[in-house]
């Protein structure tokens, strides 16, 4: 991938995780009718500042879409994942089906809706675990991005242990578990952003990982 377009696409990363956090936090202060502790990210999709919310599920969505290619571009050839690459591209798709079903509430298809929303959830957040930990133990091994290598990789275990507790301790807040488990998925991309960026600083580099 040609430097600049790395760059744009890092940036767009960046910006989107930013802009995701950023809606996401504040919700949490200013929705009073939602317990921030036990109550997951979905329903805050609608209602007062529901639509900012969806906005930035999408813009996660393509920013997710974005790292599918950056991230398989910037890798050297012999590092390459497209297992991770495809799993990114899944988690991309399915992160607007999370938010749109949402919409349905209170419709004659309700049912049908909150069965979709769910599994396209559960897609999002399992494809994106897999292909975080692909990534990180991928780029380890290739020489221009070793370094800083091992916080991506503890980042994305422990995003994805924060997932798996959702499932087998249910004794956990499950609000509170899903957010951490988000948090951490953004730090990822941030992380993920950086390496990026450093792949774009020596054109000799960008070139031979085309």
């Amino acid at each position: 991938m040609h430097p600049t377009r790395l760059r744009l696409a890092s940036l767009f990363l960046l910006s989107a995780s930013a802009y995701f956090a950023l809606v996401a936090g504040i919700l949490q202060w200013t929705r009073s009718d939602l317990d921030p502790v036990a109550i997951p990210l979905s329903p805050y999709l609608v209602g007062p500042g529901g639509a900012w919310l969806r906005s930035a599920y999408y813009a996660m969505a393509l920013a997710i879409l974005c790292m599918a290619v950056a991230g398989y571009r910037a890798t050297m050839p012999a590092s390459r994942s497209l297992l991770a690459a495809i799993l990114f591209g899944g988690a991309g798709l399915a992160l607007p089906v999370v938010a749109v079903t949402e919409l349905y509430l209170g419709t004659p298809h309700e049912s049908a809706a909150q069965l979709i929303h769910g599994l396209a959830a559960q897609a999002t957040f399992l494809w994106l675990s897999f292909a975080m930990l692909l990534v990180s133990g991928r780029w380890r091994r290739d020489p221009r991005l070793q370094r800083g290598s091992a916080t991506g990789v503890a980042l994305a275990w422990l995003a994805t242990a924060a997932l798996w507790s959702m499932v087998f301790a249910r004794s956990l807040p499950h609000g509170l578990m899903q957010k951490l488990t988000i948090a951490l998925v953004l730090l990822w991309m941030c992380w993920a952003v950086r390496q990026l960026w450093r792949t774009t600083q020596d054109p000799a580099d960008a070139q031979s990982a085309r």
